[in-house]
């Protein structure tokens, strides 16, 4: 059978059109059976009970790594998988945290993302620093411009996290205000300032060095505000030893748990 050009064209459109249909009603089921596990590494971002479409859709839970973020909806850039990219729109939120930002995810185990805006409990960062002869609570709120991620070889950030209602919790209970922490890109790596609010207890400036690898420095001083309360006096005793000023140094180097 011959079939003219008009014929053609319109046989043509016709395939187009329903491969179009097939990929626009993909669902959502999609993205965890073929997409994410192509992903490296394997396993990290794991999505239960989704619903939707692949490039709209829900899931009920999801975590990254040992992290919960709870219910998540997402929005996919098609254009993004031409390039090899998972390109998404987020938001997420859970009993005690939310987030949103755009998110892209390289097939090569890159991950960078830019204007999130994330507010969670710090307990939940405390796995990060196993070692670390300290844990500590309050909820952090975070404007990230930009963070960049290559396990074992990048970790880039750039933004400014508020801590509220900080305390440490061990060795000692102390109640410390509120922190800034502000976060700059360095190489590889991300160097992180941590000073108070001018504001609770604890007067602090504290720098933290982190490298692509995971490896970290911390260095800096804690000094009560009002020495008269011997009870803060005694608490950072246990953590670090003071100078003739009254402030007591900090140093520390570790490695980021899982990194």
């Amino acid at each position: 059978m011959k079939i003219t050009k008009n014929g053609r064209r319109l046989l043509i459109l016709g395939i187009g059109a329903y491969i179009v249909f097939l990929l626009a009603s993909l669902p959502a089921s999609f993205l965890t059976r073929y997409i994410l596990p192509s992903l490296k590494p394997a396993g990290m971002i794991k999505l239960q009970s989704v619903h939707g479409s692949v490039w709209k859709g829900e899931a009920m839970n999801a975590t990254v790594n040992q992290f919960s973020l709870g219910h998540l909806d997402w929005k996919l850039n098609g254009w993004g998988l031409l390039l090899g990219d998972l390109d998404l729109k987020l938001a997420f939120k859970n009993d005690n945290s939310r987030g949103s930002g755009l998110l892209s995810l390289g097939f090569g185990g890159s991950t960078e993302a830019e204007d999130i805006e994330l507010q969670f409990p710090a307990e939940v960062l405390q796995p990060l620093f196993y070692g670390m002869p300290i844990s500590f609570s309050g909820d952090l709120r975070g404007s990230i411009k930009s963070l960049e991620l290559r396990p074992g070889k990048v970790l880039k950030g750039d933004g400014r996290v508020v801590w509220q209602s900080a305390a440490l919790r061990a060795p000692q209970n102390i109640e410390l205000g509120s922190f800034l922490i502000a976060l700059e890109p360095v190489n590889n790596g991300t160097k992180l300032k941590i000073t108070d609010q001018q504001q609770g207890p604890v007067v602090t400036d504290i720098g933290i060095t982190v490298n692509g690898n995971g490896e970290y420095k911390l260095n800096g001083w804690m000094q009560a505000r009002d020495e008269s309360q011997q009870h803060i006096t005694e608490a950072l005793r246990l953590i670090a030893k003071a100078d003739s000023s009254g402030k007591f140094w900090v140093s520390f180097n570790g490695k980021l748990r899982g990194w």
